[in-house]
């Protein structure tokens, strides 16, 4: 499998122009098999923080494609075949072909689907687990759950 992985900061800009001064850091990565994903709040970006999410979400021997960021170099001694853009030359790299453009679709999404303005704080984990439900299940949660239940159990019309 080959798996996107990147970190964003949610959050307010000074006079909406800008760099973020204030707001919430979040991890993910994407397969780009099965395009599943996760997301992560984090205090930190540091390699303490980081490598223990890796871990839970990616098997060891997975491809992993990241930025240049220095939590990232030590993938390749813990097991992880490792790639890396270097985005202030290139998107792609010329030579290996990493790329992370996937990912950085995936921060658009779900910072689009955010709700604005007066985004709670507390409920920001919940906003990120909705969208990843909604990105599973559709645009029609309710209509694909009943697909399954459907799917599932068998209707039998003698009953």
């Amino acid at each position: 499998m080959t798996l996107e992985i990147d970190e964003s900061k949610f959050g307010k800009t000074k006079y909406n122009r800008g760099r973020y001064i204030e707001g919430q850091w979040v991890f993910s990565g994407i397969c780009r098999q099965t395009k599943a994903c996760f997301l992560v709040p984090v205090a930190q970006r540091d390699k303490d923080t980081l490598l223990p999410i890796i871990r839970a979400h990616i098997l060891p021997g997975s491809r992993v494609m990241s930025d240049m960021w220095k939590a990232y170099d030590c993938l390749k001694d813990e097991g992880y075949s490792h790639l890396t853009v270097n985005h202030s030359l290139n998107f792609v790299d010329p030579d290996t072909g990493a790329r992370t453009q996937r990912i950085e679709n995936t921060w658009w999404g779900v910072k689009r689907s955010m709700p604005r303005p007066g985004t709670s704080k507390d409920l920001f984990e919940s906003y990120l687990q909705e969208w990843m439900w909604r990105k599973h299940y559709g645009d029609d949660p309710f209509g694909n759950i009943l697909k399954h239940i459907a799917d599932l159990y068998e209707v039998r019309k003698d009953a």
